[in-house]
């Protein structure tokens, strides 16, 4: 058996993990500044990192752990649109401070990128075992079905989550799988299952970004630069204390960013879409589809075989993904959730 699974996963995903596993008030993955006061500064592992004494430049753009998801959202589409914009422009040194543009907004980026990596490793850390907790979870039992039979000879599953839940629960599982481009990303032998994560994961560690003194770098080139050699796993996830960090942050359009370690992961999806061929399945679950990463999920689309077998998880869709998967695929079916997935593995009956 020479059939493929490629599987595409957003925010949705884990938002249906959470949702399965009772969590989803207490980890919020949708308002991510709905927790702030209780994440820890990394300088003194003291709760409070979103703060006025930590983080002024987010403070005084009304960032606040009680603003709604809708608010939330909307403060960081306008951080992350000017830092997209700032990417485009070739930086030249100005002839006096005078003539400086207020930089409130790429100084909260700086806030905003360490703040995320320390919140999802917040959220890690408050969980000690995760499998225990999603026993009637069809995602999970759909891979422990399909990475134990035949059905498939390889698994691809690029996620844009930051998060490591899905690594988690393939080691709990002791599930072999290998997370491609970063050293130290094997666990087990023969992997059949690779993660793709080209939005990178708090489970990216630079080899020189360790600080003993910890504070925001407003210094610092904003987009910090490297490559996939740089970075090691490591799953023994502290308090943060990164300055290079390998995380594109929501609403990020990372064609502009130009992150080399982004770009090469990119490029090793875009190969493994291309060697999608008819009867081999691509499924997605949990993509917004928005207008910043539309083009990184066309990418995807146009590489694989029209024929290949799609399938779309999602209680609400953007209407233009629906459209398109209908438009580019003769065999595409969309299911409203995961509950679709019983039964699926057609050789483990």
């Amino acid at each position: 058996m020479n059939k493929k699974l490629f599987l595409v996963l957003g925010n949705g995903f884990s938002i249906d993990l959470l949702t399965h596993a009772n969590l989803i008030n207490e980890l919020d993955v949708i308002n991510l500044f709905n927790n702030g006061s209780e994440v820890y500064w990394p300088g003194n592992n003291t709760a409070g990192f979103l703060s006025y004494r930590h983080c002024p430049n987010l403070w005084n753009l009304g960032a606040r752990p009680n603003m709604t998801s809708q608010e939330s959202m909307s403060l960081l589409e306008d951080i992350i649109t000017c830092v997209n914009v700032y990417a485009l422009r070739n930086m030249t040194p100005r002839a006096s401070h005078s003539d400086k543009p207020n930089d409130i907004y790429i100084k909260a980026y700086h806030e905003l990128s360490i703040y995320l990596r320390t919140l999802f490793s917040f959220y890690n850390n408050k969980i000690d075992t995760i499998t225990d907790k999603l026993s009637d979870w069809p995602w999970l039992n759909y891979l422990k079905e399909v990475s134990s039979s035949n059905e498939y000879s390889e698994i691809i599953i690029v996620t844009y989550n930051y998060d490591v839940w899905l690594e988690r629960i393939l080691r709990e599982l002791d599930i072999p799988h290998k997370v491609s481009m970063i050293h130290g990303g094997d666990y087990g032998v023969n992997p059949k299952i690779k993660i793709l994560k080209p939005h990178g994961s708090i489970s990216f560690y630079h080899t020189t970004q360790q600080v003993s003194e910890f504070n925001i770098p407003y210094d610092r080139e904003i987009l910090s630069d490297a490559v996939t050699d740089d970075f090691i796993i490591n799953y023994d996830i502290p308090d943060s204390r990164c300055l290079v960090n390998a995380m594109i942050p929501p609403a990020g359009d990372s064609e502009r960013f130009k992150h080399t370690w982004a770009g090469q992961i990119k490029q090793s999806v875009s190969a493994f879409a291309g060697k999608l061929k008819s009867d081999d399945d691509l499924m997605f679950c949990g993509l917004s589809y928005w207008h910043v990463d539309r083009s990184e999920i066309d990418d995807i689309l146009i590489k694989c075989s029209s024929e290949v077998n799609v399938y779309l998880f999602n209680p609400k869709p953007n209407p233009a993904f629906n459209a398109v998967l209908t438009s580019m695929f003769s065999n595409y079916v969309f299911h409203t959730n995961s509950n679709a997935l019983k039964g699926r593995c057609k050789r483990c009956q």
